[in-house]
């Protein structure tokens, strides 16, 4: 299987990330470590056009919240990445408090 070569876009700072190699196109929640930061897709086809799919992204961590244009957008899609996480122990899935490591799929 061939792999596809993405260009992530931040949407909270308006700039484009380093391209990037995955096996399949991201979906929203999805995410995507860059330059050993967590990203996680927010919107496909965002920002200015090019040759390569724009995938656009919001930062795990936000350095400078009231820089943020707009704060609800970025929390609905952190909330969707939240959906995508799961906790786990030696006998499966478990609660936080009960948990050895935490999966982001």
């Amino acid at each position: 299987m061939s792999r596809i070569v993405i260009k992530p876009y931040n949407v909270v700072d308006k700039v484009h990330l380093p391209e990037i190699s995955v096996d399949c196109i991201p979906t929203d929640g999805d995410p995507l470590e860059i330059e050993k930061e967590l990203y996680f897709v927010c919107e496909s086809d965002s920002g200015p056009e090019t040759d390569l799919p724009v995938i656009g992204v919001i930062p795990l961590v936000v350095r400078n919240p009231c820089n943020v244009p707009n704060i609800r957008d970025y929390i609905k899609c952190l909330s969707l990445a939240h959906r995508k996480v799961q906790f786990k122990n030696k006998k499966g899935a478990c609660d936080l408090d009960h948990c050895e490591k935490m999966i982001i799929s």
